[in-house]
């Protein structure tokens, strides 16, 4: 059974749809959440919504080149007052570092307009560019001594609070543009987490044993 995760997030539509065509052209099974949060009464602004594409985790990669194929042959008529155009190299070769945060339309026109300046923009280049990607951000969070500690404490005190923090602690994990998995936070870091879910279930079984027999 496959895994669907999250590929895309959009606030516009349109892109949304572009990309369900794309999959469904393809053949590629997908699944969609569509999230649309309440005006704010206070501001008199409403919030965008979210339209979430996910698909399985063994079609990341596919899909990746599917959108650049298809961007490579919408960029060579691209009017030059686009804004990439106004990007230093270091700005374009940014985009290239981080193509997960990026349109593949703006992707390709990157590499185009770096290849029109004489820079080298190769297979090679790029296959190194992603797996740089990847190992930075396989790299975990820092370690969260204040989470640890309001965790422990809210364990401690009986609250739910302390339990949810644990989850975060020892579960939480983030997709790469792969596909791939990896948890958020450090080994030690989890350690910890299931240590405070620990704690914080069998106080709050306690408490709660200790309320009931003290009510009666």
């Amino acid at each position: 059974m496959h895994q669907f995760l999250t590929f895309r997030e959009f606030n516009n539509e349109l892109e949304f749809n572009e990309l369900l065509q794309i999959l469904d052209d393809n053949n590629i099974q997908y699944e969609t959440e569509n999230y649309r949060p309440n005006s704010n009464s206070y501001t008199s602004t409403i919030a965008l919504p979210k339209f979430i594409v996910k698909i399985p985790a063994d079609k990341f990669l596919e899909v990746n080149n599917i959108q650049r194929d298809l961007a490579s042959k919408n960029i060579q008529e691209v009017d030059r007052s686009y804004y990439l155009f106004d990007f230093n190299d270091t700005e374009l070769y940014e985009i290239l570092l981080k193509a997960d945060e990026w349109s593949a339309f703006d992707y390709e026109l990157a590499k185009k307009i770096l290849t029109e300046r004489g820079k080298q923009i190769d297979k090679d280049f790029i296959d190194s560019l992603s797996a740089s990607r990847i190992k930075d951000m396989m790299q975990p969070e820092p370690e969260q001594s204040s989470k640890i500690f309001w965790g422990y404490f809210f364990a401690i005190v009986g609250g739910l609070l302390g339990i949810t923090i644990g989850w975060d602690l020892m579960s939480t994990q983030k997709t790469l543009p792969n596909g791939d998995r990896v948890y958020i936070y450090q080994q030690k870091d989890r350690a910890h987490g299931k240590r405070i879910i620990i704690l914080g279930s069998i106080l709050l079984v306690i408490y709660t044993i200790y309320w009931l027999i003290k009510e009666d």
